[in-house]
């Protein structure tokens, strides 16, 4: 970073259109929503990214980009639980949450550059971690010797830990406040091409038949705004 600082006072004549090369440092938080009943939180959490830009052309370029959510994102354990709390003993509750790692992505870029303000539009192929939240408990009838196990279970067809194939978009405003070190807002949308599954199953213990199961496919969507600091070097 200080590497870049120095860069940038030392090019601090040229202009904003003149720039080849755009770093940026952003933070933010990364929300999650799907088709159909949610079995993850809304809960936003955290991100980072770091991305770099060359343009080839004045207007058009390629970036890469790197991003972390250092905090795992969490299932509704507590919600799939609430319908059976009223007629029942609810017991050995467990939530397996795998959350998202790091994430990679590449591809183009379109600038729209002013004096102080510059716009830039991204379009790329996106790399991120299959996630998987997993709930599983006991119920026991309040009047009844009857105990079921229940599970929900959401995954993908990757194990956790793979990465997953995905398409993002985002735009990016920024505002120069210094020479070449400006401040930028981002919003990011990805888009998961594949559907992750969602399995229900509903046993009971005593006779060990399955008394309902059954399986959907739902889509995943993933918005993500940030704000940070830019070098147009």
């Amino acid at each position: 970073m200080l590497a870049v600082g120095l860069l940038s006072i030392m090019g601090g004549q040229a202009q904003n259109r003149n720039s080849r090369h755009q770093l940026d440092l952003t933070t933010g938080v990364s929300f999650h929503f799907q088709s159909g009943e949610s079995w993850i939180s809304s809960s936003p959490v955290p991100v980072m990214s770091f991305a770099y830009t060359f343009y080839v052309l004045p207007h058009w370029g390629i970036f890469s980009s790197m991003s972390s959510a250092p905090l795992i994102r969490e299932g509704n354990g507590n919600k799939l639980r609430k319908p059976y709390e009223n007629d029942h003993f609810v017991k050995d509750a467990y939530d397996f949450d795998d959350g998202i790692g790091l994430s990679m992505a590449f591809g183009i870029a379109y600038r729209l550059n002013k004096p102080v303000w510059d716009l830039q539009l991204r379009l790329g192929y996106y790399m991120v971690d299959a996630e998987e939240h997993s709930s599983h408990f006991y119920v026991k009838e309040k009047n009844s010797n009857v105990v079921r196990w229940i599970n929900y279970d959401q995954s993908f067809s990757i194990e956790p830990g793979g990465l997953m194939s995905a398409i993002q978009t985002s735009a990016m405003l920024s505002r120069r406040i210094w020479r070449k070190l400006h401040f930028s807002v981002e919003a990011k949308y990805i888009f998961l091409p594949e559907r992750a599954t969602q399995t229900f199953e509903k046993r009971n213990l005593l006779t060990g038949e399955i008394e309902d199961r059954y399986s959907k496919r739902v889509r995943v969507h993933y918005l993500e705004m940030a704000c940070g600091i830019s070098w147009h070097l």
